[in-house]
Formats: C-alpha cells, sequence, structure tokens
C-alpha cells in the first residue's frame, strides 16, 4: 500500500507515462482530463488506486452542486523535472449544500462516473472548506504535477 502525502501520479498515470516513454505501447489517444475534488485526509490517499470508485478518493457528492471540472492541461516544460500545469481557471460550484473540506484535486479522464481512470492527485496549499453559495477556484498555472495544487474560496 502507497500513501500520498503531497501528490503524485497515480499508479494507472506511472504505467501510461513508462509504457509511452519506453516505447512499449503508445500513449493513450489525445483527450480530456477533468479534475475532481477530495476530501481524503493527507496520509491516506493510496497511490494505487486505479479509478474515481477506489476506497481512499473520497470525492465530493454531486448533490452538493459539485461537478468535475475540465483540467485543461499545458503542454510539459522543457525542463527537469518536467511539469504540466493547468493552463485555465477552474471553478467548481455554487455549492448548493455544504460538501466538506476540500484536500486533493484529482485528476482522472472523465466528467463524471466512478469508473474514470485516476491519473495525478495534487495536495491543496490549504484546505478549503465551501459553505452553501461558495464557488472554490484554482488559478491558472496551480495544478502541476508534484507541486501543490492551490484553491480559493
Amino acid at each position: 500500500m502507497t500513501l500520498l502525502s503531497a501528490g503524485q501520479l497515480m499508479q494507472y498515470g506511472e504505467k501510461q507515462a513508462l509504457e509511452a516513454v519506453f516505447r512499449k505501447t503508445q500513449s493513450p489517444a489525445v483527450g480530456a482530463t477533468y479534475m475532481a475534488l477530495s476530501t481524503t485526509g493527507v496520509g491516506a490517499l493510496q497511490s494505487t488506486e486505479l479509478t474515481m470508485a477506489g476506497a481512499t478518493i473520497n470525492e465530493y457528492a454531486t448533490a452538493s452542486g459539485y461537478a468535475r471540472q475540465s483540467y485543461g492541461p499545458s503542454l510539459a516544460t522543457s525542463a527537469s523535472p518536467s511539469v504540466i500545469y493547468n493552463s485555465a481557471q477552474l471553478t467548481w460550484g455554487p455549492f448548493t449544500s455544504a460538501p466538506g473540506t476540500c484536500i486533493w484535486g484529482i485528476c482522472c479522464d472523465a466528467a463524471s462516473g466512478t469508473t474514470a481512470n485516476v491519473i495525478a492527485a495534487f495536495l491543496l496549499s490549504s484546505s478549503r472548506t465551501p459553505a452553501i453559495g461558495d464557488s472554490l477556484q484554482a488559478a491558472a498555472g496551480t495544478g502541476s504535477a508534484g507541486i501543490g495544487f492551490l484553491c480559493q474560496v
């Protein structure tokens, strides 16, 4: 069991990256990615989760007015380490009921549903607990692999 403490590629994302880089398989086709929000505590999210149905994912409930948002990542930077990040501001809400405390942003490959593959997890720079009527926002350039994901109410 591997627990996350700072954010990283999940097992599905690691496998896709390695197989593509070492030319074992073609990378997945170009497609949309989405950012989900999770209430899982720091140290409890397992990097071995493969889908949004994972026991340690704890995604916000759609009944609260929540929906995953299009991630729209930039191209990877030409640096070491190379990073990829959200190229536009992301907004979740306004919430129709209090959804709980958000700890993680979780990138996946579907706009909804538990069968979405989990690509990466981003730890918020500080947790956020939106109230009814609030929205959460992440500024452009804040969600990059391995670096804290910034969100504000």
